[in-house]
């Protein structure tokens, strides 16, 4: 299949070309036991990986990131994995050391806690190689909502603001799989797992302060769940449809499509979006086109899909009135109306406050769109069906909210050195 360059692909590229040029790194931050200070192993055979799951294994708990490029194929390619201590980092050549199986067998044991930012992808392929999902994790991201930190925030602001440290320019999407790294390109993959602990022991302290620890577990057991990897429908329909709601007969051909365009992408080992384009999708969702030919006619349809695989194509569409259309959220009449709209626009901005008050982020309690929800079945006095907001930690921060929108309870909000909001006495 012919590749088309991408922008994200060219940004790679000039990111790899400044990772190569002459340029400053750094200094690594100093007198933090946390820390690790010396230059991170370089690990490119078998037996490195199993010393070094020795080392992560005794340490009882230790950080994890990988470096990857996803924008060439179905599944994420990694690049480059990076572990590390209190006392070490390495950077493991996946391309070089092919048996990964003793770090996997040791990303699932419950009895190391991982710490990682934002690793829900990182662990992709744990749960796709390995068949097991990570346990004991600990997300600094996550976590970092959980004490007032916007959601999400990036690490080198969190390592800025934490540890009074400027860990310097990155390099996100440098070209990875190049062999050699560079010696800045090594240096920042370092840094990604470098200050994690440190990171850690202070939100981890932090949350025990507020009585959130078993928030943040809980948040971390559901970053990990089975069901949050792999292909999913739902999800997948929802983005693509964005806020619109499409007539039945539209909604099962998008439903049908997109499940043979999942299956075609992973055969070729592409990017779903370049094997049918979503506008292409939506386009013969709305006019299904009657041969191969005429698919290879529409702009943006890739011609060699569409002889390949058009008849399967065709033939989904045709299949799609079999299916059950999924449940998509249609807004309530109700939020159109005036009064409405600026009742619940204020309750929103109430609730931001009301969580910024408290310590968390907004954002990672609630959407708007599942806040409205929510809003909109406490005041007709209904529950709102299968919200997040309704069970675990996120009931415990709507409680008290649910009570002042029913009138039996004020809040209270003052600004001293912080700002604070909690239930008037």
């Amino acid at each position: 299949m012919a590749k088309k360059r991408s922008h994200r692909r060219n940004y790679r590229q000039q990111s790899h070309q400044e990772s190569h040029a002459n340029g400053e790194i750094t200094p690594v931050l100093q007198g933090n036991p946390l820390v690790p200070t010396e230059e991170a192993q370089w690990i490119d055979t078998n037996d490195g990986v199993v010393a070094i799951c020795e080392e992560l294994k005794a340490s009882k708990i230790f950080t994890f990131d990988t470096e990857f490029i996803g924008e060439d194929s179905y599944f994420a390619k990694t690049c480059l994995i990076q572990v590390g201590t209190a006392e070490t980092v390495a950077l493991i050549d996946p391309f070089a050391a092919d048996n990964l199986t003793p770090l996997y067998t040791l990303l699932c044991d419950p009895e190391c806690t991982k710490v990682v930012h934002a690793g829900k992808q990182d662990f992709e392929p744990v749960m796709r190689l390995f068949g097991k999902p990570p346990a004991n994790v600990f997300d600094t991201q996550l976590a970092a909502g959980l004490i007032g930190f916007p959601w999400p925030i990036a690490l080198t602001k969190l390592i800025e603001v934490l540890l009074q440290h400027d860990v310097g320019g990155h390099f996100t999407l440098t070209q990875w799989d190049a062999r050699p790294l560079t010696k800045r390109q090594k240096f920042y993959a370092a840094d990604d797992v470098r200050y994690l602990l440190a990171i850690h022991d202070i939100i981890q302290k932090k949350l025990d302060t507020l009585g959130r620890l078993e928030w943040v577990e809980e948040e971390c057991q559901s970053l990990t769940s089975p069901s949050e990897f792999g292909f999913d429908l739902q999800t997948t329909v929802k983005r693509i449809c964005k806020n619109k709601t499409p007539r039945k007969k539209e909604l099962l051909r998008i439903q049908s499509l997109v499940t043979l365009r999942d299956s075609i992408a992973q055969q070729e080992n592409e990017p779903p979006r370049s094997v049918i384009p979503d506008d292409c999708l939506i386009a013969i969702a709305r006019k299904p086109s009657d041969t191969p030919e005429q698919l290879a006619s529409l702009k943006g349809f890739p011609k060699n899909i569409a002889m390949r695989f058009g008849k399967n194509i065709l033939q989904s569409i045709v299949d799609a009135q079999d299916l059950t259309p999924l449940t998509l959220r249609k807004p309530n009449p109700i939020e159109k109306e005036a009064n409405t709209r600026q009742e619940l626009d204020g309750l929103w901005s109430l609730f931001c406050a009301w969580c910024v008050g408290n310590e968390l982020s907004s954002n990672l309690v609630a959407s708007r769109a599942t806040f409205t929800d929510w809003c909109l079945a406490v005041r007709a006095d209904t529950q709102p069906p299968s919200s997040p907001l309704t069970t675990g930690w996120r009931s415990q921060v709507m409680q008290p909210f649910s009570a002042f929108m029913q009138g039996e309870e004020e809040l209270q909000f003052s600004r001293d050195n912080t700002f604070i909001a909690k239930v008037k006495k």
